[in-house]
């Protein structure tokens, strides 16, 4: 008994640019916005305004951020209008019980080898589905709400502040929106391992090529030949 291996293109070149560019945007917001909360690099001596290594910093920052959501922006555009049925968030309905029924369960299980049989999902599996909505997007939209917030107080008044200046007193103070942004940056190496990990895991258990598809957009289907 042979196996045949389907080549099926799931992941479009629009899908496949956000999910790398949101990579380096989040290594690059990970690595400036730790060094800013606590500086690693002693300073030149003299005084501080002859020294305008943090201001890079913090404008590498600021780089990575907006471009952090443009992509975000357009991340949602492509799955709300554009796109295929692997691109678009349609099939995600974590209100739904039927969410919550058996093939979560059985993915759940075969994620903790508590199962031989792996349940095949030719685009995310509603482990992996749940788990990209609650780290990414709404990771996302929480680092995004909270960094504007800040970059508002930089200019009183101005656009940032305009529309994100609220979030401020809802956190109760400038300090507390600070920490909040800080804490939830650890949400994103986290949720880095559970990734790299159900990604490798599929590679070797069910071979369906889920790393290289992210590269070439194909993932392979696998399937015992009865013959």
């Amino acid at each position: 008994m042979g196996r045949i291996i389907e080549e099926i293109y799931v992941w479009r070149l629009p899908v496949r640019l956000y999910h790398w560019i949101n990579a380096i945007c989040i290594a690059v917001l990970l690595v400036t916005g730790f060094y800013i909360a606590s500086p690693v690099l002693l300073p030149p001596r003299g005084e501080a305004v002859a020294s305008s290594a943090m201001s890079w910093w913090r404008y590498v920052h600021f780089a990575a951020g907006f471009i952090f959501i443009a992509n975000f922006l357009y991340r949602l555009y492509w799955a709300l209008f554009g796109g295929d049925r692997y691109a678009r968030f349609g099939g995600f309905r974590p209100w739904s019980p039927k969410w919550w029924g058996t093939p979560f369960r059985e993915q759940m299980a075969s994620y903790m080898f508590l199962r031989r049989d792996e349940p095949h999902y030719t685009g995310h599996n509603p482990v992996a589905a749940l788990t990209h909505f609650i780290f990414i997007f709404c990771g996302s939209v929480l680092m995004i709400g909270t960094g504007m917030a800040m970059y508002g107080e930089n200019n009183p008044g101005g656009f940032a502040d305009t529309l994100f200046g609220w979030l401020i007193p809802l956190f109760g103070s400038s300090y507390n929106l600070h920490m909040v942004h800080h804490a939830a940056a650890w949400i994103f190496p986290f949720y880095v391992v559970l990734h790299l990990y159900a990604v490798f895991r599929h590679d070797i258990v069910d071979r369906t090529s889920v790393t290289s598809s992210i590269i070439t957009g194909y993932k392979h289907k696998v399937e015992e030949d009865p013959s």
